[in-house]
Formats: C-alpha cells, sequence, structure tokens
C-alpha cells in the first residue's frame, strides 16, 4: 500500500486552466470631447449636396445715427456694405480593417467599441479645430498677465497666478461689453483653471474670498467667473509659460465662430468575402470659422 496520498497539483489540471480571466467592464480610451462644438458656436449649419463646400453668413455693419439736426437741415445719406463670413466643409473620417476570425475568437463587443473611440476621436478633432479658430486669429481684444504663468500650483503661494488671470477676465469682459459685445464664455485648460480651486489650510477655497465672482457647483467645480460660464477643455492650452501663449479665450459665443455641416458621421460597413475582413469606416463632412473678431477675447502671456 502507498503510504502518501496522491494529490491533482496545479500542474496536472494546467491544461484546464484559463490563461486569463476578463472582467465585463470595458475601459473606454481618455478622450476629451463635445465641449465646444454644438456649444459656443453661433450657427450650426447643414449644407446640403450639390451645394459647393462653403456657406456665407450675412452681416450687416453697425451704423451712427445722425444729429443733432439744425431747423429744416437734412439728413446726409450714407450707404452701408455689407458682407459675410465664410464656413468651408472639409473632409474628416477614420478606418479600421478587422480579420473575422480574430473577432470570433475575442470576448466582448470588439467592433462596437472600436467604433465608439472612432466617434469620440471625431468629437475631439472638431473641437481642437474650434479652438485653432478662436486662438490663430487677431482678437479685437487682448489683455496681457502680469507675469509668465507658472503651471504648478505648489508654487502658486495662493494666489498669484490666480488673481493675475481672473483680474484680465473681468477686465476683457468689461472691455468687450464697452465695445458692443456680449461675452458670455470664458475658455480654458484645466491645468490653468486649476489655480482657482487652490485651497489655504483645508478651508473652503482662498480664492473665493478675494475673487468673489468665482462660481463653483456643489460639486466644487468651476462654472462661472461672474456673468461667464466656464468651459475648462483640454484642447486648450495648457499652463505654458511660453511668451505670447494663448491661456484663455473670452468670447461673444452669438457672433465668435461658426460651424457648418456636408455630412454628419456616417458609419460604413464592407465585408471582404475573400478576405474574410471587415472595412470599418467613418467620415463627416464638416468645417468651422472665426467670424466676427471683435466677438474674441485672449488672455496671453508676456
Amino acid at each position: 500500500m502507498k503510504e502518501l496520498e496522491e494529490l491533482t497539483t496545479n500542474a496536472n489540471v494546467a491544461a484546464w486552466t484559463p490563461a486569463d480571466t476578463y472582467a465585463d467592464l470595458i475601459l473606454e480610451a481618455s478622450v476629451c470631447y463635445g465641449q465646444l462644438s454644438g456649444v459656443v458656436t453661433a450657427i450650426d449649419y447643414d449644407l446640403k449636396a450639390g451645394q459647393g463646400d462653403t456657406i456665407q453668413i450675412r452681416y450687416a455693419p453697425a451704423r451712427t445715427a445722425q444729429g443733432p439736426i439744425d431747423a429744416c437741415g437734412c439728413l446726409s445719406a450714407t450707404s452701408s456694405t455689407l458682407g459675410t463670413y465664410s464656413v468651408t466643409v472639409k473632409a474628416y473620417g477614420d478606418y479600421d480593417l478587422m480579420c473575422g476570425f480574430s473577432l470570433f475568437k475575442a470576448k466582448g463587443p470588439v467592433k462596437e467599441a472600436i467604433l465608439k473611440e472612432m466617434a469620440k476621436g471625431l468629437a475631439k478633432k472638431r473641437d481642437e479645430e474650434i479652438w485653432s479658430e478662436l486662438t490663430s486669429v487677431t482678437p479685437g481684444y487682448t489683455a496681457t498677465l502680469s507675469h509668465a504663468w507658472n503651471a504648478s500650483v505648489v508654487t502658486d503661494g495662493c494666489c498669484f497666478d490666480a488673481v493675475d488671470i481672473y483680474n484680465k477676465v473681468v477686465y476683457l469682459y468689461k472691455q468687450m461689453q464697452a465695445g458692443a459685445m456680449n461675452p458670455d464664455y470664458v475658455i480654458l485648460n484645466p491645468e490653468v483653471a486649476a489655480h482657482f480651486y487652490y485651497k489655504d489650510n483645508g478651508s473652503i477655497p482662498a480664492v473665493k474670498n478675494i475673487m468673489p465672482l468665482l462660481k463653483f457647483d456643489n460639486g466644487g467645480q468651476l462654472v462661472g467667473i461672474g456673468p461667464l460660464s466656464v468651459i475648462e477643455s483640454c484642447v486648450a492650452s495648457s499652463g505654458t509659460d511660453k511668451s505670447g501663449a494663448t491661456l484663455a479665450v473670452v468670447i461673444d459665443s452669438s457672433r465668435a465662430v461658426g460651424e457648418a455641416w456636408g455630412k454628419r458621421p456616417k458609419f460604413n460597413e464592407f465585408y471582404e468575402v475573400d478576405c474574410d475582413r471587415y472595412k470599418e469606416t467613418v467620415w463627416m463632412y464638416w468645417g468651422a470659422s472665426e467670424m466676427d473678431t471683435n466677438a474674441i477675447g485672449h488672455i496671453l502671456n508676456p
């Protein structure tokens, strides 16, 4: 008789042991999108096929009233020169080639996950293009920070950087109002906005005491500076100390930038029977352009 009991060990069951176990969670890619396109644009126009690739947005210039007029005096005829702002639609897309057998072997909705990331990528592209249109022009208004920006909250010392950019936002807002604009948004990177969240000794954000126009929601998120709504977007410029960098943009969204569609994002699938593979594509025809540059204000590094 055997004196020791024989056991089935890990080595014996290795052939039946799964190499991996997959949780139900599918972690999506980290992409910021959908904060500018369709939000801060003055027009969201659908261009029909056969109408070219450019839309014209008509505008009428301001007029100056005449007077006071002397008794029996006459008005002088002055002509208005009407104009247009143009938005050109361009093609954007994405493409993935998927093997049918690989999809068969893989666990989970592979195609669905990839197509979702394609859609997010297009949405991010639209936000990037809008930010580029807002920052690549000569704006009607500018405000220059009093010192080179420091991206680190740690060295802020509460609240040198924050007060500096806060004052420039308020200044731009009032300057644009004086120019008959109605500014309603300030757009900045979360790294720049971080200075407005600075806390002193664990109390309410210290910046709230010295910058009373700051507005936070119940979750502690910065949502406004006075009447301006705050949009924190990672497509905006980060807290760089580069000279001349645009750290924040104040706009009148009713006239600053426009966007136009030729084709909303459309997904297509083509199966190649001789190769057992799927071509997954998405196309959109879209464009954005600045319009009235007097509706745009930049806050710049010195």
